[in-house]
């Protein structure tokens, strides 16, 4: 496919330059004037200024060119510009850019998005004059998340030379290319770059005021470099350090699509040839790079398996590329059988490592405890593992964690305690809360007494019972300085990790709106607890009231909740994804939604509702482990 795209550049015109990344086997045609693959040496690449008529930017999946996307300012100037991924998942959004009012795109005459062939996707444009084709290359890859904005959160502006440096920095259209001895690039009046981030072999005497940080390229600790002479060196290494591994690109590798019942058994990762394979019964249904980048392919072709066993005999093509592929898949939520790991396999982490070796086949068997294990894995794996934690872990200031406004409205007095205990649970995540008293005094003993045991910054507001509830929840959150709204309800049940998933699922999908599926509910009239059958990790049109996180400008941007009594979680929903914006539903095991009488609650479906459609149900309150809940707090709490 890709040899007959080149073959038709050529044939248009004779002034061609091919950029590829993540191929196997890049094209070979005559008559092309320079070929340059992205994840190599940039240093015979062609100048930026460089002007041909046209530029073809090849790439296997869209995890690759996202890596890509953060060279896009060595690419050369062109009249016409062709990006084309191989294979993007079934799920994917076409990639249709999103046209800023900058200056360079004013020139454009013709954008054209199509399906060439199978899984694959184009993106063509033409100018009436030469423009940076990495504009075009940048724009496409973020088209593919939705045209979200592509940032490194509280990292510095970073500065790549060396082969598979993009690696470190992936998605990241403001980072800028160096010669690797130097000295930095100036652009718009200013150094390209804050940190220098060096792959290169023997790295020369850098020309600047500021040391580069250098990274052990990948092929220096290949197991065909170990298995030389005198290599067996390599191995004495202290190779427990997560800085010697690139990160996961979890804004491509992550929990989006995972399957909570799948249909195949469990797989295997064993090597084939120089590499890592996943294989089930004889079937190999992916390859996994030389480098051990995990791709968002190869995630999807997986999904359907119900875990992996790793076979770490001389895993991979080497151990920091095996370290990079288990932690990717651990990202992505595979549930992974580890064993025993062996000691080149340090980088991991030990709580990450631990997490491997504490399953079995036969625990994972049972769809949910694969689900809570799945989400302990992802967890730990994008905390460690992630691009801004190791931009951290190599000494970029670390940003303080956002600040998440609770929004905690209640007419019931003697539930404010309740409540405000499953705020105080909440770990790993900074929070004040928004107290709405709907008719209700702060002198009230119930309220006092509750209040008197919070130790976490809150602001009491007195609202008149007359007042509407939307218009209570516009009160509160005019009061919030955070730059989330959380939106909680007074009588349902919360897992100490339930804000900081919905913040770490916000970051990975780049929704506006994160929130969970009233998967599991217990309805206190009958008491049984039931586990609902819901799909989550995935843009949805609709999660439950009482898990609503939304970025403040997204709440900003649609004029918050609408006056009205009742329905305001649905027409909030509603308002966000007619304005433009997304709605991701999270993992639902960190939430469990208390039912009572249907005339109690803004929401009133029927009891009849919840029995519906079921994977499970038990008799009397049966909170997940993910809950970090007694069985019985449901009595103990005098909620039933």
């Amino acid at each position: 496919m890709f040899e007959q795209v080149v073959t038709e550049a050529v044939r248009r015109s004779r002034y061609v330059i091919v950029y590829h990344v993540g191929l196997e086997t890049p094209p070979e045609v005559e008559g092309v004037r320079a070929t340059v693959d992205l994840d190599g040496a940039l240093s015979r690449a062609p100048s930026p200024e460089f002007e041909v008529v046209e530029v073809l930017v090849l790439a296997g999946t869209p995890t690759d060119l996202r890596r890509a996307a953060s060279l896009q300012a060595s690419l050369s100037m062109a009249r016409a510009v062709v990006v084309m991924v191989a294979e993007a998942p079934h799920w994917y959004p076409a990639p249709a850019p999103s046209l800023t009012p900058a200056h360079r795109w004013r020139t454009l005459t013709e954008l054209r998005v199509h399906k060439p062939a199978g899984a694959a996707w184009a993106v063509e444009a033409r100018f009436s004059a030469h423009a940076p084709a990495g504009r075009v290359l940048a724009a496409t890859a973020r088209a593919f998340a939705g045209n979200r904005l592509d940032t490194v959160d509280s990292s510095p502006v970073a500065a790549l030379a060396g082969p598979g440096a993009a690696a470190w920095r992936p998605g990241d259209p403001n980072a800028s290319v160096t010669p690797p001895a130097g000295p930095l690039p100036l652009r718009i009046g200013a150094p390209g770059g804050d940190v220098v981030v060096r792959t290169v072999a023997d790295p020369p005497e850098w020309d600047g005021p500021r040391p580069p940080v250098d990274l052990t390229p990948p092929e220096e600790l290949s197991w065909e470099r170990i298995g030389r002479p005198g290599g067996g060196a390599l191995l004495a290494r202290d190779l427990s350090d997560p800085r010697l591994v690139p990160p996961v690109d979890d804004r491509s590798v992550n929990p989006i699509n995972f399957v909570t019942t799948p249909r195949r058994g469990v797989g295997d990762l064993v090597t084939e040839g120089d590499r890592w394979a996943v294989t089930h019964e004889g079937e190999v249904m992916t390859r996994i790079a030389p480098s051990g980048c995990v791709t968002v392919v190869d995630v999807s072709r997986i999904r359907q398996l119900r875990g992996l066993r790793i076979d770490w005999r001389r895993g991979h093509s080497g151990p920091l590329a095996a370290v990079r592929a288990v932690a990717s898949l651990a990202a992505a939520g595979v549930p992974l059988i580890g064993g025993e790991l062996p000691k080149w396999a340090g980088a991991l982490g030990p709580e990450l490592a631990g997490l491997l070796g504490s399953v079995t086949e036969d625990d994972l068997a049972d769809d949910l405890r694969r689900e809570e294990y799945s989400i302990r894995l992802r967890r730990r794996a994008l905390r460690d593992h992630g691009v801004r934690a190791r931009w951290e872990q190599m000494g970029a200031p670390a940003g303080r964690r956002p600040l998440t406004s609770v929004l905690l409205p209640t007419r019931r007095p003697d539930m404010l305690g309740f409540a405000l205990g499953q705020i105080s649970r909440q770990r790993d995540a900074d929070l004040e809360v928004i107290l709405a008293l709907h008719g209700i005094p702060r002198e009230h003993p119930s309220v006092a007494s509750a209040l008197a045991g919070f130790d976490r910054p809150i602001t009491v507001l007195e609202i008149g019972a007359g007042t509407v509830f939307g218009e209570v929840l516009n009160q509160a959150a005019a009061r919030a300085s955070g730059s989330f709204l959380l939106k909680m309800d007074d009588d349902d049940w919360y897992g100490p990790d339930f804000l900081a998933d919905l913040l770490l699922a916000q970051s990975y999908s780049g929704a506006d709106v994160v929130g969970t599926a009233p998967e599991f509910v217990y309805l206190a009239s009958i008491d049984v607890t039931v586990h609902r059958e819901q799909i989550t990790e995935q843009i949805t049109n609709f999660i439950a009231g009482g898990t609503i996180l939304a970025t403040r400008s997204a709440f900003e941007a649609v004029g918050g909740f609408r006056p009205i009594p009742s329905t305001v979680d649905t027409q909030f929903q509603h308002a966000i994804q007619i304005a433009g914006g997304q709605i991701y539903r999270a993992h639902g095991l960190g939430y469990i939604l208390r039912r009572g009488p249907a005339a109690s609650h803004t929401w009133r479906e029927p009891i009849g509702t919840f029995l519906k459609r079921n994977r499970r149900q038990w008799r009397g309150f049966r909170p997940n482990a993910l809950m970090e809940l007694p069985e019985g707090a449901a009595v103990a709490e005098g909620v039933r």
